[in-house]
């Protein structure tokens, strides 16, 4: 029995699009075109990022339709700010995301001469409507260096499928998330996706380097430190006894799911019960400032912790750019300008002249 095939919404439009093309360009056929277009690129936007944009500009375009406009040759140029104004009960994010969308298919169409109206005009309406969303930045960040060693104790090994076994190499497990969040910098997304066979360098060993795959299919390279390997090796040589033919890195050991790829749920549960654990910790210390901040802390905060701890020792913002993966450096210092001022105020107060 043959599978049905479930079509993204792109898919969808780009299928109507070849099999029934009106004489004239409708918006549902802009996008459609769109779509195509950006299959051809060298480097296309990501996958995820194309649907979002072809939901986007289906929601503008049912939103036109109720103003008697299907075609691209009938928008107005204050149409989108219009239509963004109508969505005031989404949330920033998806408004944002929704007139990125409509902004690059708008574009698409100005440079081939199909929109009617000068796109930077249409912009200004667009930009006026938009919710005012101040500049991200990263937040400050504890110190994690206490933190990643959580896990680390090593407990009793048990006979194989038993309860103790799985929780010793839940442990081992957790142990080697932690130091590889806080060795690399790197999205908890990549290192889910990692096969345990691609953190081995030939001679068999844990590599120094390894590759992921980021956002927009980016490939590069992050650094395994020598204590984030031997923990690899250590949680890899354990599950092998009971899970020798597993391909993931990081795998359930059951009840459920056993052998298969770690949800990012649960690795993310991971993270938090560390850092409620160890605040729980420090509250008993009479810490209570630095467990506040710790229960706050998301695989994301180790990604934080790297690049902020790399900037304040006078790594150079393209470097840390490229070590988290970044599209470009302009998001680096949208994120960490205040590390990078921070420690070129230090420099200043160290070098700079005195009057007498």
């Amino acid at each position: 029995m043959t599978k049905p095939v479930i079509l993204s919404s792109c898919h969808l439009l780009m299928y109507n699009f070849h099999m029934n093309t009106p004489p004239s360009l409708s918006l549902e056929q802009a996008a459609a075109e769109w779509a195509a277009a950006q299959q051809r690129r060298r480097k296309p936007l990501a996958k995820a990022t194309i649907v979002s944009y072809c939901d986007g500009w289906q929601a503008f375009t049912r939103w036109a339709a109720s103003e008697e406009k299907r075609e691209v040759a009938q928008l107005g140029v204050s149409d989108l700010g219009r239509w963004i104004d109508t969505l005031r009960g989404a949330s920033d994010g998806t408004v944002q995301t929704y007139a990125h969308g409509a902004l690059a298919i708008c574009k698409f169409l100005a440079e081939r001469g199909a929109l009617p109206h000068e796109l930077a005009v249409m912009r200004v309406y667009l930009r006026d409507a938009l919710p005012r969303v101040p500049a991200q930045r990263a937040p400050d960040v504890p110190d994690l260096r206490r933190l990643v060693g959580f896990y680390d104790a090593l407990l009793p090994a048990g006979e194989l499928g038993s309860r103790q076994e799985r929780e010793r190499l839940n442990a081992l497990r957790n142990a080697a998330l932690l130091h590889l969040l806080f060795s690399t910098g790197a999205r908890i997304s990549e290192l889910l996706s990692l096969h345990a066979r691609s953190v081995r360098a030939d001679n068999g060993e844990i590599a120094a380097r390894v590759q992921v795959v980021g956002k927009g299919e980016r490939r590069r390279l992050v650094f395994v430190r020598p204590h984030a390997q031997r923990r690899l090796e250590a949680y890899l040589a354990a599950r092998r006894v009971v899970f020798p033919t597993a391909e993931a890195l990081y795998i359930s050991h059951g009840p459920r799911g056993a052998g298969q790829s770690l949800h990012r749920v649960s690795a993310w549960k991971i993270v938090t019960n560390a850092s409620y654990g160890l605040s729980n910790q420090l509250e008993a210390e009479g810490k209570r400032s630095e467990a506040r901040r710790l229960r706050e802390v998301t695989p994301h905060t180790f990604r934080h912790f790297v690049a902020t701890w790399l900037l304040n020792e006078g790594a150079q913002l393209s470097e840390v750019s490229a070590l988290l993966g970044h599209a470009n450096t302009r998001i680096t210092e949208q994120y960490y300008a205040r590390h990078a001022d921070d420690r070129l105020q230090e420099l200043h107060d160290q070098f700079s002249p005195d009057p007498e």
